[in-house]
């Protein structure tokens, strides 16, 4: 599998984990694996804490479940990312979705935009993360074409589904 790294500065430049970035002293780069388990799962943790303290666990939900995924994914990073990225973007056209139907009660549209709040500030995390790191998106007509599954991916969103 081949490292990807990115710039520490170009990494400071996105204003995530400035502060940690700027002591970052071991090398000009950065690999994606360091970046995850470093900055990224302990900032995901401390986000669904906060909230689970603040009587929000459901605003917190999506962000447990991205750290679980990255802190337990053996395999290809990428397509975790990806599959999250994916998990994240479902979560908010679900939530648009029933709010254009406007039947919520007020309880369950407040619990929809924590929701949908928790689902953006993800999906800008994992967006960053795929620019500054350059993934590549797994090729989906070539992989349709041989048959190939992303089991990655799809594992995530099933679970994610599931867990609803």
């Amino acid at each position: 599998m081949e490292v990807t790294c990115a710039l520490v500065k170009d990494l400071r430049s996105t204003g995530y984990f400035f502060d940690e970035l700027k002591s970052y002293s071991q090398s000009p780069e950065m690999d994606l694996t360091t970046y995850c388990v470093d900055l990224a799962i302990p900032y995901l943790a401390r986000i669904s804490e906060g909230y689970d303290r603040s009587g929000h666990p459901d605003k917190g939900k999506i962000f447990r479940f991205a750290g679980k995924f990255l802190s337990e994914c053996n395999g290809d990073l990428t397509s975790c990312i990806f599959g999250l990225k994916k998990v994240a973007s479902s979560e908010i056209d679900r939530v648009h979705k029933e709010a254009r139907e406007d039947q919520l009660a007020k309880a369950k549209s407040l619990a929809n935009r924590q929701s949908l709040q928790s689902a953006e500030l993800l999906h800008k995390l994992l967006a960053t993360i795929i620019k500054m790191f350059r993934l590549a998106a797994p090729n989906v007509d070539r992989k349709k074409e041989d048959r190939i599954e992303d089991p990655i991916g799809d594992n995530i969103v099933h679970a994610w589904e599931t867990m609803e």
